[in-house]
Protein backbone atom coordinates (compact mmCIF):
# COMPACT_ATOMS: atom_id res chain seq x y z
CA UNK A 1 0.00 0.00 0.00
CA UNK A 2 1.52 3.27 -0.91
CA UNK A 3 2.09 6.24 1.08
CA UNK A 4 -0.51 9.06 0.47
CA UNK A 5 0.58 12.56 1.47
CA UNK A 6 -2.02 15.81 1.76
CA UNK A 7 -0.18 19.04 0.97
CA UNK A 8 -2.14 21.94 3.17
CA UNK A 9 -1.19 25.75 2.20
CA UNK A 10 -3.28 28.87 0.62
CA UNK A 11 -0.20 29.89 -1.88
CA UNK A 12 -0.20 27.70 -5.21
CA UNK A 13 3.35 27.75 -5.33
CA UNK A 14 4.08 26.18 -2.25
CA UNK A 15 1.02 23.36 -3.55
CA UNK A 16 3.35 22.83 -6.32
CA UNK A 17 6.80 22.81 -5.16
CA UNK A 18 5.73 20.46 -2.45
CA UNK A 19 3.50 17.88 -4.97
CA UNK A 20 7.00 17.84 -7.21
CA UNK A 21 9.41 17.30 -4.05
CA UNK A 22 7.27 14.78 -2.29
CA UNK A 23 6.40 12.80 -5.26
CA UNK A 24 9.07 10.33 -5.14
CA UNK A 25 7.72 9.74 -1.02
CA UNK A 26 4.15 8.69 -2.58
CA UNK A 27 1.00 9.74 -3.83
CA UNK A 28 0.44 13.94 -2.70
CA UNK A 29 -2.72 15.23 -2.73
CA UNK A 30 -2.88 19.06 -2.24
CA UNK A 31 -5.73 21.17 -1.05
CA UNK A 32 -5.99 25.27 -0.68
CA UNK A 33 -7.60 25.50 2.64
CA UNK A 34 -8.52 23.92 6.12
CA UNK A 35 -11.64 23.08 5.07
CA UNK A 36 -11.01 21.35 2.21
CA UNK A 37 -8.93 18.88 3.71
CA UNK A 38 -11.04 17.87 6.31
CA UNK A 39 -13.76 16.85 3.76
CA UNK A 40 -10.31 14.80 1.53
CA UNK A 41 -10.10 13.44 4.69
CA UNK A 42 -12.77 12.39 4.84
CA UNK A 43 -13.17 10.69 2.10
CA UNK A 44 -9.97 9.33 1.49
CA UNK A 45 -6.74 7.81 3.54
CA UNK A 46 -3.88 10.04 4.23
CA UNK A 47 -0.65 8.87 6.16
CA UNK A 48 0.86 12.60 6.48
CA UNK A 49 -0.41 15.42 6.62
CA UNK A 50 1.33 18.91 5.79
CA UNK A 51 -0.52 22.08 6.81
CA UNK A 52 0.65 25.50 6.66
CA UNK A 53 -0.26 27.49 9.98
CA UNK A 54 -1.96 30.42 8.75
CA UNK A 55 -4.15 30.17 6.59
CA UNK A 56 -8.01 31.75 6.48
CA UNK A 57 -11.18 30.17 7.57
CA UNK A 58 -9.37 27.18 9.21
CA UNK A 59 -5.59 27.37 10.03
CA UNK A 60 -3.04 25.36 10.92
CA UNK A 61 -3.49 24.55 14.41
CA UNK A 62 -7.17 24.47 14.41
CA UNK A 63 -6.98 21.56 11.14
CA UNK A 64 -4.58 19.83 13.35
CA UNK A 65 -6.77 19.46 16.47
CA UNK A 66 -9.55 18.39 13.96
CA UNK A 67 -7.47 15.68 12.52
CA UNK A 68 -6.14 14.41 16.05
CA UNK A 69 -9.79 13.81 16.87
CA UNK A 70 -10.30 11.02 14.12
CA UNK A 71 -9.77 7.41 14.87
CA UNK A 72 -5.66 6.37 13.78
CA UNK A 73 -4.92 9.93 12.65
CA UNK A 74 -2.57 10.62 9.96
CA UNK A 75 0.70 12.66 11.58
CA UNK A 76 0.58 16.43 11.20
CA UNK A 77 3.33 18.18 10.37
CA UNK A 78 2.83 22.23 10.92
CA UNK A 79 4.61 24.57 8.64
CA UNK A 80 5.31 28.49 8.83
CA UNK A 81 6.89 31.72 7.91
CA UNK A 82 5.41 33.57 10.47
CA UNK A 83 5.08 31.13 13.95
CA UNK A 84 7.49 31.80 16.64
CA UNK A 85 9.70 28.73 17.98
CA UNK A 86 7.00 29.02 20.63
CA UNK A 87 4.34 28.48 18.52
CA UNK A 88 6.02 25.35 16.52
CA UNK A 89 6.50 23.76 19.83
CA UNK A 90 3.11 24.57 20.87
CA UNK A 91 1.96 22.42 18.39
CA UNK A 92 4.57 19.36 18.96
CA UNK A 93 2.89 19.53 22.10
CA UNK A 94 -0.85 19.19 20.63
CA UNK A 95 0.24 15.80 18.98
CA UNK A 96 2.01 17.66 16.10
CA UNK A 97 5.10 15.03 14.50
CA UNK A 98 7.39 17.90 13.91
CA UNK A 99 7.29 21.59 12.14
CA UNK A 100 9.14 23.15 8.90
CA UNK A 101 9.93 27.02 9.47
CA UNK A 102 9.71 28.89 5.76
CA UNK A 103 12.33 29.11 4.15
CA UNK A 104 12.73 25.33 4.45
CA UNK A 105 15.34 23.25 2.63
CA UNK A 106 13.41 20.93 0.07
CA UNK A 107 15.85 17.98 1.49
CA UNK A 108 14.79 18.57 5.08
CA UNK A 109 11.41 18.57 3.76
CA UNK A 110 11.71 15.44 2.35
CA UNK A 111 13.10 13.72 5.36
CA UNK A 112 10.58 15.27 7.94
CA UNK A 113 7.62 13.77 5.82
CA UNK A 114 9.84 10.65 5.17
CA UNK A 115 10.41 10.17 9.20
CA UNK A 116 6.57 10.74 9.65
CA UNK A 117 5.78 7.95 6.88
CA UNK A 118 8.08 5.71 8.54
CA UNK A 119 6.62 6.23 11.77
CA UNK A 120 3.43 4.31 10.78
CA UNK A 121 5.26 1.82 9.10
CA UNK A 122 5.30 3.01 5.78
CA UNK A 123 7.92 2.94 2.76
CA UNK A 124 8.98 5.56 0.29
CA UNK A 125 8.35 4.70 -3.33
CA UNK A 126 11.71 5.28 -4.07
CA UNK A 127 13.69 5.06 -0.50
CA UNK A 128 16.68 6.50 -0.53
CA UNK A 129 19.20 3.99 0.39
CA UNK A 130 22.38 4.37 2.66
CA UNK A 131 24.99 4.07 1.24
CA UNK A 132 28.24 2.12 2.39
CA UNK A 133 30.77 5.07 3.97
CA UNK A 134 33.48 5.55 1.48
CA UNK A 135 31.50 5.47 -1.92
CA UNK A 136 30.82 9.31 -1.94
CA UNK A 137 27.28 8.86 -0.35
CA UNK A 138 26.16 8.71 2.81
CA UNK A 139 22.38 8.64 4.31
CA UNK A 140 21.42 10.82 1.24
CA UNK A 141 24.69 12.98 1.40
CA UNK A 142 27.13 13.58 -1.02
CA UNK A 143 30.62 14.38 -0.72
CA UNK A 144 33.66 12.10 -2.71
CA UNK A 145 36.53 14.08 -1.40
CA UNK A 146 39.18 12.39 0.89
CA UNK A 147 38.42 14.56 4.26
CA UNK A 148 33.90 13.65 3.02
CA UNK A 149 34.89 9.91 3.27
CA UNK A 150 36.57 10.02 6.21
CA UNK A 151 33.94 12.59 7.70
CA UNK A 152 31.19 9.87 6.85
CA UNK A 153 33.21 6.51 8.07
CA UNK A 154 33.75 8.17 11.32
CA UNK A 155 30.23 8.89 11.94
CA UNK A 156 29.04 5.32 10.55
CA UNK A 157 31.26 3.84 13.20
CA UNK A 158 29.77 6.30 16.03
CA UNK A 159 26.35 6.62 14.75
CA UNK A 160 24.97 3.08 16.80
CA UNK A 161 26.33 4.34 19.81
CA UNK A 162 24.91 6.59 22.94
CA UNK A 163 28.63 8.92 22.53
CA UNK A 164 27.79 12.69 22.53
CA UNK A 165 28.79 14.27 19.16
CA UNK A 166 30.04 17.15 18.56
CA UNK A 167 30.17 18.71 15.25
CA UNK A 168 32.41 21.85 14.94
CA UNK A 169 31.97 23.71 11.23
CA UNK A 170 31.29 26.72 9.54
CA UNK A 171 27.24 27.79 9.26
CA UNK A 172 26.20 26.28 6.23
CA UNK A 173 28.15 23.15 6.16
CA UNK A 174 25.49 20.27 6.72
CA UNK A 175 26.00 20.02 10.88
CA UNK A 176 22.05 19.59 11.45
CA UNK A 177 21.66 17.08 8.29
CA UNK A 178 24.88 15.24 9.49
CA UNK A 179 23.23 14.95 12.99
CA UNK A 180 20.05 13.41 11.05
CA UNK A 181 22.09 11.28 9.65
CA UNK A 182 23.52 10.41 12.14
CA UNK A 183 20.07 9.74 14.13
CA UNK A 184 18.51 7.77 11.32
CA UNK A 185 21.85 5.08 11.30
CA UNK A 186 21.22 4.96 15.34
CA UNK A 187 18.54 2.22 17.04
CA UNK A 188 17.14 5.39 18.01
CA UNK A 189 15.91 6.12 14.48
CA UNK A 190 12.36 5.10 15.64
CA UNK A 191 12.30 7.64 17.88
CA UNK A 192 12.37 11.38 17.77
CA UNK A 193 14.83 13.35 16.29
CA UNK A 194 14.16 16.90 18.19
CA UNK A 195 16.59 20.40 16.83
CA UNK A 196 16.94 23.25 18.72
CA UNK A 197 19.22 26.43 17.77
CA UNK A 198 20.62 27.61 20.39
CA UNK A 199 21.12 31.38 19.61
CA UNK A 200 17.71 31.74 17.84
CA UNK A 201 15.90 31.19 21.54
CA UNK A 202 15.64 34.37 24.03
CA UNK A 203 17.82 33.67 26.54
CA UNK A 204 14.38 33.93 29.03
CA UNK A 205 12.95 31.39 27.38
CA UNK A 206 16.02 28.76 26.98
CA UNK A 207 15.63 27.40 29.88
CA UNK A 208 11.83 26.49 29.77
CA UNK A 209 12.14 25.20 26.03
CA UNK A 210 15.21 22.62 27.25
CA UNK A 211 13.57 21.39 30.57
CA UNK A 212 9.56 22.37 30.77
CA UNK A 213 7.70 24.20 33.30
CA UNK A 214 4.88 23.31 35.88
CA UNK A 215 1.72 25.08 36.17
CA UNK A 216 1.80 28.35 37.81
CA UNK A 217 5.78 28.07 37.87
CA UNK A 218 5.62 31.90 36.37
CA UNK A 219 3.00 34.39 35.27
CA UNK A 220 1.49 33.17 32.36
CA UNK A 221 2.26 29.14 32.65
CA UNK A 222 -1.16 28.12 32.75
CA UNK A 223 -0.68 24.85 31.76
CA UNK A 224 1.82 22.52 32.64
CA UNK A 225 4.61 22.09 29.39
CA UNK A 226 7.06 19.37 29.10
CA UNK A 227 10.63 20.70 27.58
CA UNK A 228 12.72 19.55 24.67
CA UNK A 229 14.72 17.18 26.94
CA UNK A 230 11.10 15.14 27.10
CA UNK A 231 10.09 15.50 23.74
CA UNK A 232 13.68 13.64 22.39
CA UNK A 233 13.28 10.88 25.16
CA UNK A 234 14.78 7.59 23.68
CA UNK A 235 15.53 9.70 20.79
CA UNK A 236 18.43 12.24 19.83
CA UNK A 237 18.45 15.60 20.67
CA UNK A 238 20.36 18.29 18.41
CA UNK A 239 22.08 21.48 19.65
CA UNK A 240 22.49 23.97 17.28
CA UNK A 241 25.20 26.81 18.15
CA UNK A 242 25.43 25.48 21.31
CA UNK A 243 28.37 28.05 21.93
CA UNK A 244 26.02 31.08 22.06
CA UNK A 245 24.30 29.41 24.93
CA UNK A 246 24.59 31.58 28.54
CA UNK A 247 26.69 30.42 31.26
CA UNK A 248 23.86 30.13 33.48
CA UNK A 249 22.22 27.28 31.58
CA UNK A 250 25.37 25.78 30.57
CA UNK A 251 25.79 24.48 34.14
CA UNK A 252 21.96 23.11 34.02
CA UNK A 253 22.65 21.76 30.95
CA UNK A 254 25.90 19.85 32.63
CA UNK A 255 23.70 18.12 35.52
CA UNK A 256 21.17 17.18 33.02
CA UNK A 257 23.75 14.98 31.04
CA UNK A 258 25.64 14.01 34.02
CA UNK A 259 21.75 12.85 35.50
CA UNK A 260 20.36 11.85 33.00
CA UNK A 261 17.02 13.72 34.29
CA UNK A 262 15.41 17.12 34.28
CA UNK A 263 13.84 19.17 36.68
CA UNK A 264 10.89 21.57 35.29
CA UNK A 265 10.89 24.49 36.12
CA UNK A 266 8.71 25.32 39.35
CA UNK A 267 9.26 21.78 40.22
CA UNK A 268 11.25 20.14 42.83
CA UNK A 269 11.52 16.42 41.67
CA UNK A 270 13.41 15.09 39.02
CA UNK A 271 12.46 13.21 35.85
CA UNK A 272 14.84 10.59 34.31
CA UNK A 273 15.55 11.00 30.50
CA UNK A 274 17.44 9.22 27.77
CA UNK A 275 18.14 11.40 25.23
CA UNK A 276 21.61 11.00 22.87
CA UNK A 277 22.91 14.47 22.52
CA UNK A 278 24.69 15.34 19.03
CA UNK A 279 25.72 19.47 19.35
CA UNK A 280 27.22 21.60 16.58
CA UNK A 281 28.80 25.10 16.68
CA UNK A 282 30.83 27.44 14.56
CA UNK A 283 32.83 28.88 17.71
CA UNK A 284 35.86 27.63 18.70
CA UNK A 285 34.89 26.05 21.99
CA UNK A 286 38.58 25.69 23.67
CA UNK A 287 39.09 28.92 22.62
CA UNK A 288 35.72 30.15 24.75
CA UNK A 289 36.70 27.94 27.60
CA UNK A 290 40.37 29.27 27.55
CA UNK A 291 38.28 32.69 28.35
CA UNK A 292 35.54 31.58 30.39
CA UNK A 293 32.41 31.89 28.35
CA UNK A 294 31.93 28.22 27.83
CA UNK A 295 32.31 25.82 30.94
CA UNK A 296 34.81 23.28 31.02
CA UNK A 297 32.62 20.24 32.15
CA UNK A 298 30.08 20.99 29.00
CA UNK A 299 32.76 20.96 26.74
CA UNK A 300 34.00 17.54 28.43
CA UNK A 301 30.67 16.36 28.49
CA UNK A 302 29.74 16.85 24.53
CA UNK A 303 33.36 16.29 23.07
CA UNK A 304 33.27 12.31 23.24
CA UNK A 305 33.14 12.62 19.65
CA UNK A 306 34.59 15.66 17.54
CA UNK A 307 33.68 15.88 14.01
CA UNK A 308 35.17 18.75 12.31
CA UNK A 309 32.80 19.45 9.19
CA UNK A 310 34.87 20.91 6.08
CA UNK A 311 33.94 23.91 4.65
CA UNK A 312 32.98 23.27 0.91
CA UNK A 313 36.29 26.07 -0.21
CA UNK A 314 38.63 22.98 1.11
CA UNK A 315 36.81 20.45 -1.20
CA UNK A 316 36.38 22.29 -4.51
CA UNK A 317 36.38 18.54 -5.46
CA UNK A 318 33.40 17.39 -4.82
CA UNK A 319 31.51 21.12 -6.24
CA UNK A 320 30.14 19.04 -8.87
CA UNK A 321 29.37 16.20 -7.05
CA UNK A 322 26.91 18.61 -5.36
CA UNK A 323 25.88 20.67 -8.18
CA UNK A 324 24.89 17.04 -10.09
CA UNK A 325 23.27 16.05 -6.65
CA UNK A 326 20.85 19.15 -6.13
CA UNK A 327 19.54 18.74 -10.15
CA UNK A 328 19.18 15.38 -10.26
CA UNK A 329 16.59 15.65 -7.02
CA UNK A 330 15.36 18.64 -8.95
CA UNK A 331 14.28 16.93 -12.03
CA UNK A 332 12.91 14.04 -10.13
CA UNK A 333 12.10 11.88 -12.90
CA UNK A 334 11.29 14.57 -15.61
CA UNK A 335 13.55 16.09 -18.26
CA UNK A 336 17.23 16.57 -16.81
CA UNK A 337 19.31 19.97 -16.08
CA UNK A 338 22.40 20.95 -18.02
CA UNK A 339 25.12 23.07 -16.49
CA UNK A 340 26.96 25.10 -19.42
CA UNK A 341 30.62 25.60 -18.63
CA UNK A 342 30.30 28.78 -18.38
CA UNK A 343 27.90 28.67 -15.34
CA UNK A 344 30.12 25.76 -14.01
CA UNK A 345 33.18 27.95 -14.62
CA UNK A 346 31.20 30.32 -12.30
CA UNK A 347 30.55 28.48 -9.86
CA UNK A 348 33.97 27.17 -9.39
CA UNK A 349 35.36 30.30 -9.21
CA UNK A 350 33.04 31.49 -6.09
CA UNK A 351 34.77 31.33 -2.42
CA UNK A 352 31.38 29.95 -1.05
CA UNK A 353 31.40 31.28 2.25
CA UNK A 354 27.70 29.96 2.76
CA UNK A 355 28.93 26.65 2.40
CA UNK A 356 26.96 24.12 0.86
CA UNK A 357 23.87 25.67 1.51
CA UNK A 358 24.63 28.84 -0.15
CA UNK A 359 25.72 26.32 -2.84
CA UNK A 360 21.99 24.68 -2.72
CA UNK A 361 20.04 28.51 -3.17
CA UNK A 362 21.73 29.45 -5.95
CA UNK A 363 21.58 26.04 -8.21
CA UNK A 364 17.80 26.00 -6.58
CA UNK A 365 17.36 29.82 -8.13
CA UNK A 366 19.12 28.74 -11.14
CA UNK A 367 16.91 25.78 -11.47
CA UNK A 368 13.92 28.28 -11.75
CA UNK A 369 15.76 30.89 -14.30
CA UNK A 370 17.00 28.48 -16.30
CA UNK A 371 15.31 28.15 -19.95
CA UNK A 372 14.84 24.64 -21.76
CA UNK A 373 16.84 23.06 -18.73
CA UNK A 374 19.85 24.82 -19.45
CA UNK A 375 21.42 26.88 -16.64
CA UNK A 376 23.43 29.33 -18.18
CA UNK A 377 25.73 32.29 -16.15
CA UNK A 378 22.80 34.51 -15.83
CA UNK A 379 20.90 32.10 -14.52
CA UNK A 380 23.12 32.10 -11.55
CA UNK A 381 22.97 34.90 -8.37
CA UNK A 382 24.75 38.31 -9.20
CA UNK A 383 27.57 38.22 -7.06
CA UNK A 384 28.76 34.44 -8.58
CA UNK A 385 27.35 35.03 -12.21
CA UNK A 386 29.91 37.84 -12.45
CA UNK A 387 33.05 36.06 -11.56
CA UNK A 388 35.00 35.11 -14.58
CA UNK A 389 37.29 32.34 -14.63
CA UNK A 390 40.38 33.61 -12.55
CA UNK A 391 37.81 34.43 -9.71
CA UNK A 392 38.21 38.40 -10.36
CA UNK A 393 34.53 39.66 -11.33
CA UNK A 394 33.49 40.79 -14.82
CA UNK A 395 30.85 43.10 -15.80
CA UNK A 396 27.36 41.87 -15.79
CA UNK A 397 24.91 42.96 -18.94
CA UNK A 398 21.90 43.50 -17.85
CA UNK A 399 20.68 43.88 -21.56
CA UNK A 400 21.07 40.10 -22.02
CA UNK A 401 18.42 39.72 -19.35
CA UNK A 402 14.86 40.02 -18.91
CA UNK A 403 12.91 42.90 -17.00
CA UNK A 404 12.00 40.67 -14.17
CA UNK A 405 15.48 39.10 -14.24
CA UNK A 406 16.98 42.06 -14.02
CA UNK A 407 15.38 43.09 -11.20
CA UNK A 408 15.32 39.92 -9.06
CA UNK A 409 19.41 40.38 -9.62
CA UNK A 410 19.43 43.81 -8.11
CA UNK A 411 17.06 42.65 -4.90
CA UNK A 412 18.97 39.85 -4.06
CA UNK A 413 21.95 41.79 -4.24
CA UNK A 414 20.40 44.63 -2.20
CA UNK A 415 19.34 42.21 0.51
CA UNK A 416 22.86 40.91 1.15
CA UNK A 417 24.44 44.13 1.16
CA UNK A 418 21.90 45.20 3.37
CA UNK A 419 22.38 42.18 5.60
CA UNK A 420 26.23 42.40 5.47
CA UNK A 421 25.99 46.10 6.15
CA UNK A 422 24.34 45.75 9.73
CA UNK A 423 26.62 42.92 10.94
CA UNK A 424 29.41 45.44 10.11
CA UNK A 425 28.07 47.71 12.17
CA UNK A 426 27.07 45.89 14.90
CA UNK A 427 30.34 43.35 14.73
CA UNK A 428 28.38 40.47 14.12
CA UNK A 429 25.65 41.41 17.11
CA UNK A 430 22.78 39.50 15.21
CA UNK A 431 20.41 40.80 18.07
CA UNK A 432 21.26 44.22 17.68
CA UNK A 433 21.06 43.95 13.80
CA UNK A 434 17.69 42.46 14.22
CA UNK A 435 16.49 45.12 15.84
CA UNK A 436 17.77 47.64 13.88
CA UNK A 437 16.13 46.22 10.99
CA UNK A 438 12.66 45.60 13.16
CA UNK A 439 12.69 41.72 12.42
CA UNK A 440 12.89 39.00 14.66
CA UNK A 441 16.50 37.51 15.62
CA UNK A 442 15.03 34.78 13.94
CA UNK A 443 13.77 36.37 10.71
CA UNK A 444 17.35 37.46 10.33
CA UNK A 445 19.22 34.26 11.32
CA UNK A 446 17.46 32.86 7.82
CA UNK A 447 18.01 35.80 5.58
CA UNK A 448 21.73 35.19 6.94
CA UNK A 449 21.75 31.67 5.70
CA UNK A 450 19.59 32.53 2.60
CA UNK A 451 22.56 34.69 1.29
CA UNK A 452 25.30 32.97 2.55
CA UNK A 453 26.17 35.29 5.17
CA UNK A 454 28.16 34.07 8.73
CA UNK A 455 27.45 36.40 11.15
CA UNK A 456 31.25 35.24 13.01
CA UNK A 457 32.61 36.93 10.28
CA UNK A 458 31.83 40.48 11.52
CA UNK A 459 32.55 39.51 14.99
CA UNK A 460 34.78 42.10 16.45
CA UNK A 461 37.61 39.88 17.24
CA UNK A 462 37.54 38.87 13.30
CA UNK A 463 39.07 40.65 10.47
CA UNK A 464 35.35 41.79 8.00
CA UNK A 465 35.39 40.01 4.87
CA UNK A 466 35.72 42.35 2.06
CA UNK A 467 31.77 43.12 0.34
CA UNK A 468 31.46 41.45 -2.62
CA UNK A 469 31.23 43.75 -5.42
Amino acid sequence: MSARILVVDDKPNIRQLFAKILRELGTVVTADDGRLALALLEESRFDVVLSDIRMPELDGHALLAEVRRRANPPEVILMTAYATVESAVEALRHGAFDYLAKPFDPDEARAVVGRALEKRGMEPLIPSPARAAGTGEWQGLVGDSSQMRELFALLERVAPSVAPILLLGESGTGKELLARAVHGRSPRASKRFVALNCAAIPDNLMEAELFGYAKGAFTGANLARAGIFEESDGGTLFLDEIGEMRRELQAKLTRALEERAIRRIGESEERPVDVRVVSATHRDLPALVAQGAFREDLFYRLNTCIVRVPPLRERTGDLRLIVDHVLKQRAAGGKPFEVTPAAMEALAAHTWPGNVRELRSAIERAVLLADDGRIVRASLPPEIATLGGDGEPSPVDFSDLSYRDAIERLRVDGVRRYVEALLRRFQGNVAAAAEHADVERESFYRLCRKHGVSPNDYRSDREPPKSKP
